[in-house]
Formats: structure tokens, sequence, C-alpha cells
């Protein structure tokens, strides 16, 4: 049954764009893709949780090189600067959480094709090598999003601690990509709470926390633009977070859009998961739906 819907959507999908939908739908506005995990191809399966939202490196070049013959890649950093919208159809590629397989399988793609990216940090597994608490091998995804919607607590053995921490970016491989001139860096929550789930107070200090360390350890690279973990904005929070300094944020709402004043604290992304990145015939309608 999945294959027969699949089918439907790349053919309406197809249609739309051979007759110039994809154009007129996308000129002057930028579609944003979110990635999470990019892993080598043909790796043995793992006990990793989340794995739709594992991406194979053949998959990913192949989704930007079909992207970049038909859209503008942007640097957020750059259009979070215009005053007026993209003159063409854009698109703009960023990754959540901060998982060393961006910097060891991603990156080098990105440097190759000359894309800029940005990556959202959950800075507590960055500076304290602290991993997810619901990072737990063999849990189904339904546990995983129960298990995040629980106060942060470590579990596990400190073997399995230490070897969860490890899948996460250090702040050496951090810096490698902003040097490069083509990644940037922007808070994603300190510990990755659920913050629709929190006072107000212990949300915005878990961002404040995030965003000063990005600021503390590089300046240079970090971007004032945030985006919520899991998706799960607040629409009571934009204040405080202007006034650290922040400009907007991004969610988990399919879209695209033309300049940021449209949707400040809630701008779209689009979610590439694991069976969308294998599936060209997907990749149309993944765009038409970025409405």
């Amino acid at each position: 049954m999945r294959t027969v819907r699949t089918g439907v959507k790349a053919v309406l999908a197809r249609a739309y764009a051979a007759t110039g939908g994809l154009h007129r739908q996308h000129a002057g506005r930028l579609v944003m893709l979110t990635f999470h995990r990019i892993r080598p191809d043909q790796e043995a399966a793992a006990g990793r949780p989340m794995r739709n939202l594992e991406v194979a490196l053949s998959d990913f070049r192949r989704l930007l090189a079909w992207m970049q013959a038909r859209y503008e890649p942007v640097a957020l950093a750059d259009w979070l600067e215009q005053a007026t919208p993209p003159k063409c159809a854009s698109f703009a590629v960023t990754f959540d959480d901060g998982w060393a397989d961006n910097f060891e399988q991603a990156f080098p793609v990105l440097r190759e094709m000359d894309i800029p990216a940005t990556v959202f940090l959950s800075t507590n597994a960055v500076e304290n090598r602290v991993p997810f608490w619901w990072q737990t091998a063999g849990l189904p995804d339904e546990q995983i999003e129960a298990r995040k919607a629980t106060p942060p607590e470590i579990v596990g053995s400190r073997d399995a601690v230490a070897a969860a921490a490890r899948e996460f970016l250090t702040w050496g491989q951090i810096r490698d990509m902003g040097a490069s001139g083509l990644v940037r860096f922007g808070p994603h929550g300190h510990r990755h709470m659920l913050l629709d789930g929190v006072s107000r107070e212990l949300a915005l200090a878990d961002i404040q926390t995030c965003w000063a360390l990005l600021q503390q350890r590089i300046p240079e690279w970090s971007l004032p633009l945030m985006a919520w973990p899991n998706g799960t904005g607040r629409e009571d929070m934009g204040p405080g977070l202007e006034a650290m300094g922040l400009r907007a944020a991004v969610g988990t709402g399919r879209g695209a859009i033309a300049h940021v004043s449209e949707s400040r604290w809630t701008l779209p992304r689009n979610n590439v998961d694991r069976q969308v990145a294998a599936t060209p015939g997907l990749w149309p309608w993944l765009l038409m739906r970025a409405r």
C-alpha cells in the first residue's frame, strides 16, 4: 500500500512540476530543508534511536544536486539580513541537534558542492558531552517521543553514556566547519527540552544558556536564529528571545517564506527523512507541499 501511495504522490508532483507549478509556487521564496543525521551508505543496521531521521550519504548528495539544479542555495545568515525577498526560488540546508556525522559525512559534500548550511546545536551534548536522555538504543519511535516529554535525566551505564556522547560534534569540529565560510550555528536549546512543557522562565533560561555558549565558543560563526527543540514553539517567548539578541526562530511546519517578518518566531521548514531522501520521485512532492 505504501508503494502505491508513493507512486501516486510522485506522479502528481512530477506533473505539477512539469507544468511550472513549483517555479510559480516558490518564485521569490525560500524553502528550508531539515536534516538530522547523515550516515555512510550501506551501513550495517544499528540500534540508534530515530533511525527514520537518518539519511544515507549518497541520497543526501543526490538530493542536494537535484535542488541545486532548480533552486538557488542560500545562507540563512545572508537571508536574515535581506530587506527584500530572494530574487528567485531558493533553498537553505539546516541540521538539528549537532550530530558528529554532520561533520564527518555531510560537511565534505557541502564543501564540494559549495552549498551553505546552518547547524542548530544542543549545547549540553557538545559542551558537557551529555547525550540526550531519550538516546537509548532499541526504543521504538513512539516510546522515544514519550520519553522526550519527561524531565531530562541521564540513563544507562557510564560506558553507554560515553558512547552516546561521542555521537555529537566537538567544538573543534564546529570551528573547522565555521572556518570554511559555509556553515553557521544557531541555538537549539541547551538540553533539548520540549519548551512548551516547562515554565516560560525555565525555557528562556535554557535558550539563554545555549546562546551564551555559542557566543562564547564560536562568536564569529554563531547565528541569531534558533530552532525550537522538537518544533515545540511558544508564542509567549518572542520578546524574551529578542531581548537576548535573537532575530527569529524556525519550527517544523512545512512551507516556504519570502521574508523573515512574515513569521518571525515560527519560520517554516521541511523535514527530509530516510524514505523521502531515498525516493527521488518524492522530491517534487516534498517541494509541492512547501506552500
